[in-house]
């Protein structure tokens, strides 16, 4: 598409204004595009300063007024840049006409999904004195306070049993529904005595987690004499919030939402399950606990009929072990590079500001840093008392 300057670029370079000589209410947009003309940026030339445009009086084409200060200034659709500079910024309809016959035809249609929606409508500026009773300013401010309305007639209804975490507003038919996800409780529950409005009662101070067994079979196809067997492995223990929540939470999540473990697990193995068409995935046992148990008599049971049992706590303290050896290992590298360079270059000379100063005190402390110190000297000594090899040309 070809480059064409905003409308109030036109105007400006009409009447005789340049990039070096323009109104204190605009300015030029620091982006650029190809080319040396610095109006040739992405508000296509000059751009009004935000305390002006602020200030503009717009008018719709059903007649109502709204203050330049709350339009959309940045939208770019149907090839039309709709903004201040353009005359043509546009608004969210607060009665969401997606057909509005008072509206430019390119804006007509209904956008955004699910329970948040929006219809665009462009403004115009006007010379009309400003006139908060017919604005739209003011029918947002009733939509708002219909929203509102709304809520608190539904708490009402329902006896305060409802919780604004577990509310969702539908802007299509403009109504309240409550939809209860104790997961979101674990994350997001901003409650500062405990109380759930929803359960009607002080949550429970006993912290626990969700826990479940995931269990996986699969046909084995390893050209071995067990080739076509199918094999079954369970991991038990598995917890499912990241950290420990109320045990009424828990309790209320096995009981109302544990489906979504099911869920979250054939998503987890999509890929697996793509690859490998034998390979089935299924979650257990599913419940709430303060911590994770051991029904070693099912373990065994389940052992004698050939399925590989694991445990997601013993999984976690090799996984620990293994990562302190290797932060251990790690650090031990460190400290021998550090010890070789205070033998080579000696404690007291290195920078003091330097890292490996505080990494010496640190971690050597001051009588590992002495040794060295010594045992620095001590190889300094013995390689000054070493007998001067002559070569054949210092003897000629």
């Amino acid at each position: 598409m070809d480059f064409e300057y905003n409308k109030l670029t036109k105007e400006l370079l009409a009447a005789g204004y340049t990039v070096d000589n323009y109104p204190d209410y605009v300015q030029i947009d620091g982006s650029r595009l190809t080319g040396n003309d610095p109006l040739r940026n992405l508000s296509h030339g000059f751009e009004y300063k935000r305390w002006y445009s602020d200030k503009f009086v717009y008018k719709t084409g059903c007649g109502k007024y709204v203050m330049g200060q709350n339009v959309i200034n940045n939208l770019s659709y149907m090839g039309m840049e709709w903004t201040h500079e353009n005359d043509s910024p546009t608004f969210r309809c607060p009665w969401d006409k997606p057909n509005c016959p008072d509206n430019d035809e390119r804006l007509h249609g209904m956008h955004g999904g699910g329970l948040c929606i929006q219809c665009w409508c462009v403004c115009h500026r006007t010379e009309e004195p400003y006139d908060y009773e017919n604005s739209i300013e003011k029918a947002d401010k009733e939509r708002d306070e219909e929203e509102q309305r709304k809520y608190q007639e539904y708490s009402d209804s329902h006896k305060g049993r409802i919780c604004l975490n577990h509310m969702f507003y539908d802007e299509r038919t403009r109504e309240w529904s409550l939809r209860y996800e104790p997961h979101r409780c674990a994350k997001i529950c901003f409650s500062q005595d405990g109380y759930c409005p929803i359960l009607g009662r002080q949550l429970s101070k006993k912290r626990g987690n969700v826990y479940y067994d995931l269990k996986k079979s699969w046909i084995r196809q390893d050209g071995t004499l067990f080739d076509g067997e199918r094999k079954v492995y369970i991991e038990k223990g598995i917890r499912y919030f990241e950290k420990p929540a109320s045990m009424d939470i828990c309790e209320a999540f096995v009981k109302v939402e544990k489906e979504r473990i099911s869920q979250y697990c054939k998503m987890n193995h999509h890929w697996e399950m793509f690859f490998d068409k034998t390979l089935e995935v299924e979650v257990l046992n599913v419940r709430a606990e303060s911590k994770p148990s051991r029904d070693l008599m099912q373990d065994l049971e389940d052992i004698q009929a050939g399925i590989s049992i694991t445990h997601a706590s013993d999984l976690e303290k090799r996984e620990k072990a293994r990562k302190k050896e290797r932060r251990n290992e790690a650090q031990q590298k460190r400290i021998q590079r550090l010890e070789k360079k205070i033998l080579e270059v000696g404690y007291w000379n290195m920078d003091p500001y330097s890292l490996d100063k505080v990494h010496a005190e640190k971690w050597l402390g001051i009588d590992r840093i002495d040794e060295l110190e010594e045992l620095r000297k001590q190889k300094m000594a013995e390689k000054e008392a070493e007998p001067e090899q002559l070569s054949l040309f210092d003897m000629m």
